[in-house]
């Protein structure tokens, strides 16, 4: 998996597959990622879908990819690393294992974006942002849903080209 720090696409090598913001859902369906990966769809019933992936191999990672559409656009992604020894339920979670999560992820990032983060935050909650011309690469520890995430956040609305 490759971010393109100049455009924002995403790259999956492994796939020969390109995800990039305006990215129709009718070429996503013919991509070898989806036809090799697609787990499940919920539509939000707001216009927004998204799509799950299970996980695919980066860099020595297990990631999971989740794709955001906006009617039949890719809007946005969320991600995660994982690995057996996560929290499997709720009986088991505690935040220093989900805090190991969080590095875990800002780790990863460092690692596929070969840069640090351009800001740190610690409130309202533990958060990093890798900033580009085109958008965000991010990753956060949320306390209120219990749980570390990362994604990618667009510029502004994709005009058709």
């Amino acid at each position: 998996m490759l971010i393109h720090s100049e455009e924002g696409t995403i790259e999956l090598e492994t796939f020969n597959t390109q995800l990039y913001k305006g990215m129709l859902f009718e070429q996503l369906q013919q991509t070898d990622f989806y036809k090799e990966k697609y787990h499940s769809v919920w539509d939000v019933k707001t216009g927004y879908f998204w799509y799950y992936f299970n996980t695919i191999e980066v860099k020595g990672y297990q990631v999971y990819l989740n794709l955001c559409f906006l009617g039949d656009q890719l809007h946005s992604l969320h991600m995660n690393t994982w690995e057996n020894s996560d929290v499997k339920d709720c009986n088991d979670w505690t935040e220093k294992k989900e805090m190991q999560i969080y590095e875990r992820n800002n780790i990863f990032l460092k690692l596929i974006l070969g840069m640090s983060p351009t800001q740190k935050k610690k409130t309202p909650y533990p958060s990093c942002s890798f900033l580009f011309p085109w958008g965000s690469v991010w990753s956060v520890y949320d306390p209120r849903s219990a749980s570390s995430l990362m994604g990618i956040s667009f510029n502004g609305e994709e005009k058709n080209k």
